[in-house]
């Protein structure tokens, strides 16, 4: 694993939302480095869309706490709207962004720190950071979501970015293929899992929460931030063609993305709202079917989708939204080009299911563990530093000074 090295990593997501590969990457690495993680920064105007960005405003002035050994994490206040449409406001929000973090890495006495961003923005970063390295972690097609975004702005921050990049590494196939002609050390690492956590899911004596015990079975479930990629249509397909089915929704749903008011109408769907990580397997244990019920578009013909793992992890079988990412999977998952699709895969997974079939599910997750692919992202990160020429901090401690916050 990469060691002594002070990293500066900004996000797109809050350290205490649902945990994805920013956090479960930046969590690893901070065993043997430092992290400053630059929670997302959000504009003003947030708020507006998704109720519980109100608590930024409290951030008036930046936050910083530690989280853990070696791991900092930094609250900006929010920035000015319209960033994805105009770059001279972004100019302007990642001046005042790169003030925060030098604040921040001075308090915590970073030095020569690794820029790890996974926002496109952040091109604007670079000159005002001067970092020993930059490292683009690009996992998402970001000039595909909707909302205050113009695609050509962003796509322009992107090829920026990627071209200024020191390493690019992509989770997804098609976003190295479409940026490989931009830089020459842009590499591709899928997403992992908490493997032991989800196998645990197996275990035969692990108590059931209440609210989904009370759930008849079979049930259908989906685990993860419900936003503007779940599919409706295959929810509602699901629901209509069996009654005695029940579609689980586990995780938040994100205010604006999803007709929460749809799927309510819906009987036999059940929203359980956010769960704590660990909690996690308790709930997928309680699932007959796994499901990746996405819509087929343009931003996710750009994602590999980090509940595959987790499910798999889980002994559980899968049926999901044929993505491309999926393509080389489809001997273990049953992939659906539509919404009628759905019900009969759920009906050949529930007819083919045994625990053989699911002990076998989750051994041929155990190579795609979180620890093996910091591994394989680490060494391509001490590749680009002797390459480069530079020297990461290596005080080989990951303490922080006297007087910093924590």
């Amino acid at each position: 694993m990469l060691r002594g090295a002070d990293i500066i990593c900004v996000s797109s997501l809050d350290w205490d939302a649902h945990w994805t590969s920013k956090q479960q990457i930046m969590h690893r690495l901070a065993a043997a480095n430092r992290i400053l993680y630059v929670e997302e920064p959000v504009t003003m105007l947030a708020p507006l869309r998704v109720p519980a960005r109100w608590r930024r405003w409290r951030a008036v002035v930046p936050r910083l706490r530690k989280v853990q050994p070696g791991l900092w994490v930094l609250t900006p206040p929010p920035m000015l709207p319209f960033g994805n449409l105009s770059p001279s406001i972004n100019q302007a929000n990642q001046a005042v962004l790169a003030a925060y973090i030098r604040w921040a890495a001075k308090r915590t006495g970073l030095h020569d720190p690794l820029l790890w961003t996974y926002l496109p923005t952040s091109c604007a970063l670079i000159d005002r950071l001067h970092p020993s390295a930059v490292i683009y972690h690009c996992v998402d097609e970001h000039s595909a979501f909707p909302g205050f975004v113009d695609p050509n702005t962003v796509r322009a921050y992107d090829d920026d970015l990627t071209r200024r990049a020191d390493l690019v590494i992509t989770s997804a196939r098609n976003l190295l293929l479409t940026r490989e002609h931009l830089n020459p050390n842009i590499h591709h690492v899928l997403h992992g899992a908490d493997v032991s956590l989800f196998a645990k899911a197996l275990e035969a004596n692990l108590a059931i929460p209440p609210d989904i015990a009370a759930i008849p079975s079979p049930r259908l479930g989906v685990v993860g931030v419900h936003d503007e990629r779940l599919d409706i249509d295959a929810v509602e397909a699901l629901s209509h063609a069996d009654r005695s089915w029940h579609v689980v929704l586990v995780g938040p749903i994100q205010p604006g993305d999803v007709d929460e008011a749809r799927l309510a109408a819906l009987p036999n769907v059940h929203l359980l709202g956010g769960k704590q990580k660990d909690d996690l397997p308790a709930y997928l244990k309680r699932f007959d079917i796994a499901l990746i019920p996405y819509k087929l578009n343009e931003l996710t013909r750009n994602i590999f989708p980090l509940k595959l793992f987790e499910y798999l992890a889980a002994g559980l079988p899968v049926v999901a939204a044929a993505l491309p990412e999926l393509e080389p999977f489809r001997e273990r998952v049953s992939l659906a080009e539509a919404p009628g699709d759905y019900p009969q895969m759920v009906r050949d997974g529930l007819a083919a299911d045994s625990p053989a079939a699911r002990a076998d599910r989750s051994a041929s997750a155990r190579g795609n563990s979180w620890e093996a692919r910091v591994e394989e992202i680490s060494g391509l990160v001490e590749d680009m530093v002797a390459r480069k020429g530079v020297t990461p901090s290596r005080s080989g401690s990951n303490a922080a000074p006297e007087g910093s916050a924590r």
